[in-house]
């Protein structure tokens, strides 16, 4: 009367469909989860923490020694860029002497990840040139270590418009 009769045919029909469009889209999210980003924002997190309370007395060692820094980037005529950091102590001084490493990450994949060298241009100033490829943000950790084992550790996140 109100149109065609629904067979047990029909009923198999419509489950087997309903069921394959939920699978199929389970399988495109599985496939996703198992092949991007894997969330971790650190190499070796379990690692990180069991070597925590030495993470927090170095950080200790270093309010101690009153040494700041200020990291800073910008853009060249060359479409390049220059990563510059100035590190001083507690009266203001400059700090040199110190050998400067830098890991510059994306923080959302490693695909573009690069580690560099700061070398001295003066005054507590250690400056290097590179090249990020992509625009946004950046996530800089460098490290500048002096030779009697006096380490200076800054992070900051710096970004490319």
């Amino acid at each position: 009367m109100y149109g065609r009769i629904v067979t047990g045919r029909h009923v198999l029909f419509g489950m087997v469909a309903f069921f394959t469009v939920v699978l199929a889209a389970n399988g495109v999210f599985v496939f996703l989860a198992l092949n991007t980003w894997t969330g971790l924002s650190a190499e070796n997190p379990y690692q990180r923490g069991i070597d925590y309370n030495e993470i927090l007395d170095a950080a200790a060692r270093q309010r101690a020694l009153g040494w700041t820094g200020a990291l800073s980037f910008a853009l060249t005529r060359d479409g390049r860029g220059r990563l510059s950091l100035v590190v001083t102590d507690r009266q203001g001084t400059p700090v040199g002497n110190l050998a400067v490493k830098a890991d510059i990450r994306r923080p959302t994949t490693a695909d573009f990840d690069q580690a560099v060298t700061l070398t001295p241009s003066g005054a507590g100033a250690y400056e290097t040139e590179l090249e990020l490829p992509l625009r946004g943000q950046w996530d800089v950790h460098a490290v500048g270590e002096a030779l009697d084992g006096r380490r200076f550790e800054i992070e900051d996140r710096i970004w490319l418009k």
